[in-house]
């Protein structure tokens, strides 16, 4: 799975690597331990649109039918082995796909009864992009239909995201078995076309991709979230 990660280049550079327009209004800031519930950074093509944008997205999904989203659960992660059949993930899957840039990303391996962080760190110096599936502002108690699709604002918190996952391959696969679904620069229009079906073909082609990674020992000060500095993420020594 993927429950945190490093969110640290900025969003002129997100903008410029993925080739989106900024609407994060100044909202995006280096972080080192970011977890779930808090906004993070997703990068949409919405139909209506002419341009992909960036802007940020609650993570921990909420879906558009829901009329209570303070109920519920709120997955952060959603398997790409099951997202199509699922209730839940399926009308996003189908027409609000969307990508998640991250830096690293954290897995927990246990060692003596203690959670042991490592941290995965592409070798390239550009942000990985997270295959997610984004779900628009939930409707009101006694509302009518709930909005149709929204790109995500600057500060709209209430529009929300999950991260695709798939099994783990190469060196993420040392730590845990599963791994987000990366989504490699060819695939990125077939991905957020909002007009083109995630078909069997596509998710399997994705499912395939192996990111590059370093997988490095840091302290278990990541482990509390409210941690969050740029020293979690130096190499630390085993025991």
């Amino acid at each position: 799975m993927c429950g945190r990660f490093v969110q640290t280049s900025s969003a002129a550079l997100l903008a410029q690597q993925f080739g989106a327009h900024d609407t994060t209004a100044g909202g995006l800031q280096p972080r080192h331990n970011v977890a779930p519930s808090t906004p993070i950074p997703a990068i949409v093509d919405a139909p209506d649109a002419e341009e992909r944008r960036l802007g940020l997205l609650r993570w921990g999904f909420v879906p558009a039918w829901s009329r209570d989203p303070a109920s519920g659960p709120r997955p952060i992660n959603a398997r790409v082995e099951g997202a199509a059949t699922s209730r839940l993930f399926a009308p996003s899957l189908e027409r609000r796909r969307c990508i998640v840039p991250v830096d690293a990303w954290y897995e927990w391996t246990e060692e003596a009864g203690a959670r042991q962080p490592w941290l995965l760190r592409p070798r390239s110096d550009r942000a990985v992009a997270v295959a997610a599936l984004w779900s628009p502002r939930p409707r009101a108690q006694g509302a009518g239909s709930p909005q149709s699709a929204p790109e995500p604002e600057g500060q709209d918190l209430l529009a929300s995201v999950a991260l695709m996952t798939t099994e783990a391959l190469g060196a993420a696969a040392s730590v845990h078995h599963r791994m987000p679904l990366c989504v490699p620069d060819e695939l990125l229009d077939a991905w957020l076309d909002p007009g083109r079906p995630a078909d069997a073909t596509l998710l399997a082609t994705l499912a395939q991709a192996e990111p590059d990674v370093a997988v490095v020992r840091v302290s278990r000060r990541v482990n509390d979230v409210r941690n969050d500095g740029p020293e979690l993420l130096d190499a630390v020594e085993g025991p």
